[in-house]
């Protein structure tokens, strides 16, 4: 149970701070639970609309700033759902009928692994007066000297391809510790280096592959104001081509945008699959021949160390490598512990640009950001412990495909067409023959009867702007195997019974919802009889 605390920490920081807002800004539902003239909303649906209307949060007296309004915007359109999770956990024993939570890309199956580690040496991050004081913002040194030798040993040179080990000093002469900053996640990174590159006032956007992480509109644009723009590929599990990337470049142009990044995650979340090394160098090349624009490119590596297809464990290609560790001034790699090692609470990500007017930049803005000097010092210890890390990224992926098989295995026993993943923590299914009408309605309708009937949370394609209704990201690693098993009959289940459900009569329900009528008569009682026993 520990470990499950220690796990949903970052989660769990926002979940609750969204609690305590909702309680705050609905604290007049009760005085109008009976009134004929508000409409009967499910709970979780009530979250996010009231999220959304803005102006119910306002205080005459003291009323939020432009900014301030921007920022009760939902990071996650699911969280209100994910919150119910929260609250109602399931467990195999205590409580089987819970709700389950897919919807977070966490890697809570090695959590005890980093649990033992930290408390080894749990001490040592205090052993040192100066983790007690001021240091350079964007890093101690004995962190940032640990995070140099760390991607040269994992991403420059990686054991599959050089297995003899690497001395120190031939690492940090490789990747120099100046031009590696630490900074609060990846988000704030993320943040930090549109903030520091891009203009809001010319309409600067980012060129993303469609579909992708949801949140990324929120980390680029709440602050630094960067407009997300996503990218139509032919194969998104191959990235776009160059053809591609012009053609997205030229649709930005026309509506007015200044297209001034390209963002590339790299394993693919929430596709799961591995870029090949001459898609990013016919991106980069690319983009550097815009050169009126003087574009950059934000690699996310984050899944890097991921790679859980015993097939493929030499399929990822850092772009350290594919350039040779020759990155100029336009190319921004990104990683942090919050995946690879799951470690997503210690809030500490790192950002590698050999463009040092971007890391003096950096060293300002990273006075809101900067990591905790024990953390630091504690990831400093983990980065270098090549015996501890060996072990682990081999314990963590074995566990990973455990799950990823578990959870596949039930998907082709459905007949449910999915994206096969050699990495990340999930996996993308499409569900979309359930639908009665190829519409994101239709997918909204589908993700809230998985929440109501099945008490299970899927991310929805619709938030990571994919162009097909009835994709979703199944998030595997968040849970238990245990759980994932429950989850995944459950939704078995469901499956099966929408399947003999007739689909005008599905389409009936969704009009009484709509209408807010569905809660009294034969709707409700047909309901209940057409989803019953998912849970048993």
């Amino acid at each position: 149970e520990s470990s499950v605390t220690v796990g949903a920490t970052a989660v769990t920081t926002v979940a609750v701070g969204w609690y305590l807002f909702q309680r705050l800004s609905t604290s007049d539902d009760k005085d109008h639970e009976n009134d004929n003239d508000t409409p009967m909303i499910p709970r979780h649906e009530r979250f996010s609309i009231r999220y959304a209307d803005r102006s119910r949060t306002q205080s005459p007296e003291h009323p939020l700033g432009p900014r301030g309004q921007k920022a009760l915007a939902p990071p996650l359109p699911y969280l209100g759902a994910f919150l119910t999770c929260l609250g109602d956990q399931c467990h195999p024993d205590t409580n089987p009928k819970g709700h389950i939570a897919l919807c977070v890309a966490e890697n809570k199956l090695v959590l005890d692994l980093m649990a033992e580690r930290f408390m080894q040496s749990g001490s040592t991050g205090f052993s040192d007066s100066t983790v007690f004081t001021y240091n350079s913002m964007l890093g101690m040194p004995v962190a940032r000297e640990a995070a140099a030798y760390f991607l040269a040993r994992r991403f420059l040179w990686p054991p599959h391809s050089h297995p003899e080990p690497i001395a120190p000093q031939v690492a940090l002469q490789e990747i120099k510790p100046k031009y590696i900053g630490f900074g609060a996640g990846c988000a704030a990174l993320i943040n930090h280096i549109f903030f520091l590159l891009g203009n809001a006032q010319t309409r600067d956007c980012c060129l993303i592959p469609k579909p992708y992480y949801a949140a990324f509109e929120n980390d680029m644009n709440l602050i630094a104001g960067i407009l997300p723009f996503g990218v139509d590929q032919a194969n998104p599990a191959a990235g776009p081509t160059p053809e591609e990337w012009q053609t997205a470049f030229d649709q930005a142009r026309a509506k007015g945008m200044n297209p001034k990044f390209v963002l590339i995650t790299n394993p693919n979340n929430p596709l799961g699959t591995i870029y090949e090394p001459s898609m990013i160098r016919a991106t980069i090349d690319w983009a550097r021949s815009q050169t009126k624009h003087s574009m950059h490119i934000v690699m996310d590596e984050i899944y890097a160390l991921s790679t859980h297809n015993p097939h493929a464990l030499d399929k990822f290609q850092s772009v350290l490598k594919i350039l040779n560790n020759d990155l100029g001034q336009d190319v921004h790699l990104l990683w942090a512990v919050s995946k690879d090692f799951g470690g997503s609470g210690l809030r500490c990500g790192l950002i590698y640009t050999q463009n040092e007017l971007v890391m003096e930049g950096l060293a300002t803005l990273s006075i809101f950001t900067a990591v905790s000097g024990p953390i630091q010092y504690l990831v400093a210890e983990l980065l270098t412990d090549d015996v501890f890390v060996d072990f682990f990224l081999n314990e963590s992926r074995k566990r990973i495909r455990t799950s990823y098989e578990i959870c596949i295995g039930k998907l082709n026993e459905m007949v449910m067409p999915f994206i096969p993943a050699d990495a990340g923590l999930f996996v993308y299914v499409d569900f979309s023959s359930l639908l009665p009408e190829k519409t994101f309605a239709w997918e909204e309708e589908l993700s809230q009867f998985m929440f109501e009937q099945a008490r299970v949370v899927l991310t929805p394609g619709q938030s990571q702007r994919d162009v097909n209704p009835g994709m979703f990201r199944i998030c595997y690693a968040w849970v238990s195997p245990e759980v994932l098993e429950i989850a995944m009959e459950r939704l078995s289940r469901l499956v099966s019974k929408i399947r003999r459900l007739d689909l005008e009569d599905w389409k009936q329900i969704k009009e009484g919802r709509d209408s807010n009528k569905l809660g009294t008569g034969n709707d409700e009682e047909h309901l209940a009889r057409a989803f019953a026993g998912i849970l048993d």
